[in-house]
């Protein structure tokens, strides 16, 4: 004769049960009965919600229970069959008819329910009404078990929160503090809080986080943890936690996943990084993540990576490097001319452009972008307060938004939330003010100085060196192109390009001739300009245009970077054109 088969089921909400004696206890009980009464215990069918409550129905709808019924809904399970359960309890703690719903629900689907601390049976046939008396009673009890308990850790944890300047939350924190032995103030770590400064000022100063992963890694910096050395995701998860800013955010668990519990609380632990740098940090990252950040290599860095585009096409610009010259050289070429997808621009020498952007974008202060004077510091100062400023608008505008969505529910009050908008609307308009102010204190360091030409053209050499000595410098002008450089068109054609002919015949030249011959075509071609026998703009040009407004339009000489044959720039409503054919 065939044996009844049974089924232990397991559950443990904590981890704490999971370490105790409760899976052994229960497990070690089903196996005890089915012994005893002769059934038949299925080991291969495992029934465990570990870490999975029963008092919101997760083990029913996500866990291991959930799949137990499914499979006796399919008649994968035999009707007759006896589910071992250590108490009802363990089943649900639900309310009482959510939870009565579902003990019916398995009588009724045949299996038979056996609560091993007691020994009952609750079988599928029987007609005896105490049985649903005793088990409506039992989880009742279960389910105000549940809520008392989660009453309590609810209003221990807010309890906790009123009292933070006597005594912390948790003892965790951020690796650079730790917790004071009296349990009422972290202490810094002044080794590892220097390394999260220093993250910081490199981020600051154009690194992206694998950079300085990968230098911390080879100047062999000890990581704060037992890790194999640094990696990117933990610089990236330092350079965005507010806990530098001291701020700490209360968490739980939902689903095995940590997830914010409630507002941030401000001034829980000691800051380490001002708030300017940190949302300073924040918009560099955010410019880099939208327009290319590009992993730079250790010899050279791309100044306009995920920036410049094709004034035709508006396909990605890339750095092309064709060998050695004289046949080769270094370009900036429109990716779909590169690839025969549709457009014929002709390169532009790199140098030669990076030369012609660095001379004429006057926005940039080379002068002061790569010195450490205090004008340099009050400059990134001042954008680290109107990246701050930035941020605090955007949040305005969010509750505001949040306020506007509340009056569509029917419980809302309107007068509060009226109160809210009204708020907010103000807070925007004051923030906007301050965005405006800092917006013309930054233009006014931005042509404060008197430019030498001659300086600039010195430093731009030194930047176009392949020395390892301007790597750190090409990281700061790439980081602040990519900060404050809204679009930048590249028409390496001119506006009449792309040449079709012209660029063909070029290249037909290129591959017939040697370097004197070129040069020979190329000097009869500038007479002819000169002369203004070539009408059409086939010149070199770009056009950049700025975050904070205006743009400039540049016609460069092919000859010479530093001279242009137009120069049209357009800032705070006022035109200046500089055409040097008229």
């Amino acid at each position: 004769m065939t044996k009844p088969r049974a089924y232990s089921y397991v559950r443990m909400s904590t981890d704490a049960q999971l370490k105790g004696d409760s899976l052994r206890r229960q497990t070690e009980a089903s196996k005890l009965y089915a012994e005893q009464n002769g059934y038949e215990l299925i080991d291969d069918f495992k029934l465990e919600d570990i870490g999975v409550s029963a008092f919101n129905g997760r083990n029913v709808s996500q866990g291991a229970l959930g799949r137990f019924l499914d499979a006796v809904q399919q008649a994968r399970v035999p009707h007759g069959s006896y589910l071992l359960v250590e108490s009802l309890d363990r089943i649900s703690r639900e309310p009482p008819q959510v939870a009565t719903g579902l003990f019916l629900q398995i009588l009724a689907a045949g299996v038979n329910i056996v609560t091993l601390t007691d020994g009952r049976v609750y079988r599928t046939a029987s007609s005896d009404p105490t049985d649903l008396i005793f088990s409506v009673v039992i989880m009742s009890r279960a389910y105000e078990e549940s809520l008392t308990k989660s009453l309590r850790v609810g209003a221990a944890w807010e309890n906790k929160r009123k009292n933070l300047t006597s005594k912390k939350l948790t003892e965790v924190a951020p690796a650079w503090l730790a917790l004071s032995s009296d349990r009422s103030s972290f202490d810094l770590i002044e080794r590892n809080a220097d390394t999260v400064r220093r993250i910081f000022d490199e981020a600051d100063a154009g690194k992206g986080s694998y950079q300085i992963a990968r230098g911390f890694n080879l100047e062999g910096l000890p990581p704060f943890t037992r890790s194999n050395g640094w990696h990117e995701s933990y610089i990236t998860k330092i350079l965005t936690t507010r806990a530098v800013l001291g701020e700490f955010q209360p968490c739980k668990y939902i689903n095995g996943k940590r997830v914010p519990h409630g507002e941030s609380i401000e001034g829980y632990f000691p800051p380490i990084i001002s708030r300017e740098q940190f949302e300073r940090v924040q918009l560099a990252r955010k410019a880099r993540k939208n327009r290319g950040s590009g992993r730079k290599g250790k010899s050279h860095v791309n100044l306009f990576s995920g920036v410049a585009k094709c004034g035709y096409c508006g396909s990605s610009m890339y750095v092309v490097d064709k060998g050695p010259k004289p046949k080769g050289g270094v370009y900036l070429r429109c990716d779909s001319a590169r690839r025969g997808n549709g457009c014929k621009a002709s390169a532009w020498p790199l140098a030669h452009f990076e030369t012609a952007f660095l001379y004429f974008v006057r926005e940039l202060d080379l002068a002061a972008l790569l010195s450490a004077e205090k004008r340099q510091q009050e400059l990134r100062q001042t954008e680290g307060a109107l990246a701050s400023k930035q941020a605090d608008l955007e949040k305005q505008k969010r509750v505001r938004e949040d306020a506007f969505a509340l009056l569509a529910t029917s419980s809302a009050s309107y007068d509060f939330v009226g109160q809210k908008i009204d708020d907010a609307t103000v807070a925007i308009g004051k923030i906007e003010c301050e965005i405006g102010a800092l917006k013309d204190l930054l233009a006014g360091y931005r042509t404060a100085s008197v430019r030498v030409d001659l300086d600039i053209k010195s430093i731009i050499e030194k930047l176009l060196s392949e020395s390892d000595a301007q790597f750190e410098n090409r990281v700061k002008v790439a980081d602040w192109i990519r900060t404050n450089v809204n679009s930048l068109r590249v028409y390496a054609d001119g506006t009449d390009g792309p040449a079709d002919r012209i660029a063909e015949m070029r290249g037909e030249v290129e591959t017939a001739l040697d370097p004197e011959a070129l040069a020979i075509v190329d000097r009869i071609t500038r007479e002819a300009r000169r002369k203004g026998a070539l009408t059409s703009d086939f010149d070199r040009r770009f056009v950049v245009s700025f975050d904070h407004g205006g743009f400039r339009s540049v016609r460069i000489d092919r000859d010479d970077p530093t001279k242009h044959v137009t120069s049209i720039h357009y800032a705070e409503g006022e035109w200046s054109i500089d055409d040097r054919r008229l």
